[in-house]
């Protein structure tokens, strides 16, 4: 069935072309990068048999809000001759929406904050320089050298230059790990220290055992022996 108001030319209407599913993931709403949008979109399309009047038909499916208001009723009926024309309007109607790409330049403005962590600097980093598409390797480690706050990891990048982002990143890490591993080993020690005061002080509160009595001795074993026979005693009384 031919719809009777369509900004598609005859003969793209008239096509039969055959089913395709579109991810759910590959949609427009305008607030979106749009080239990545036609990337997506194109990328897909390509695993089916080419046929430009497919590509155009199921392009409106793709779009949303605004974007899909757009193609209903901003386009002209018959305006649109085939895929690469849609694809230029679209582009030209949402330009103002596409995503600036960074510079290598703006890299030099990365700084570490005063109390923000290595690790979170890294990515920081890392992220803004994923977005640069012509990346200098060179010039992203240099950024990332003269951003860093003084202190050890400082002094490594000075004293071994990595030659890419990827060799600083992966110098970061080991660094964060090797960090991480002896603030873990020292609160082990710490505790274990701890724990052997605690020991030493329960021993020496300790009460002292008793020290071995002398056995009580009778009164009749404690007398002073006779020096005089009995019979001499008894005459004198």
């Amino acid at each position: 069935m031919v719809p009777k108001i369509s900004p598609f030319q005859s003969w793209i209407l008239e096509e039969h072309v055959p089913t395709v599913k579109i991810p759910a993931h590959i949609t427009y709403d305008s607030t979106l990068d749009l080239k990545d949008h036609i990337a997506s979109y194109e990328g897909h399309m390509y695993l089916n048999p080419r046929s430009e009047a497919t590509w155009c038909k199921y392009f409106p499916i793709t779009l949303k809000r605004v974007a899909q208001a757009w193609i209903t009723k901003g386009v002209k009926e018959g305006l649109i001759t085939g895929w690469k024309d849609i694809s230029n309007k679209f582009k030209s109607k949402f330009s103002t929406a596409n995503r600036r790409e960074k510079t290598n330049a703006e890299l030099m403005s990365l700084q570490q904050k005063e109390d923000e962590s290595l690790q979170d600097c890294m990515t920081r980093f890392s992220n803004e320089s994923s977005r640069i598409i012509s990346l200098d390797q060179g010039l992203a480690v240099f950024a990332l050298r003269n951003g860093l706050q003084a202190g050890k990891f400082l002094n490594f990048m000075v004293m071994h230059p990595p030659q890419t982002l990827e060799e600083a990143l992966d110098a970061s890490d080991k660094y964060i790990r090797a960090k991480e591993w002896n603030n873990t080993k020292s609160q082990s020690d710490c505790q274990g220290k701890r724990k052997g005061k605690a020991k030493a002080s329960e021993s020496s509160s300790a009460p002292e055992s008793k020290k071995e009595k002398t056995p009580y001795i009778g009164r009749s074993e404690s007398y002073t022996p006779l020096a005089l026979p009995r019979a001499k005693i008894y005459s004198n009384n």
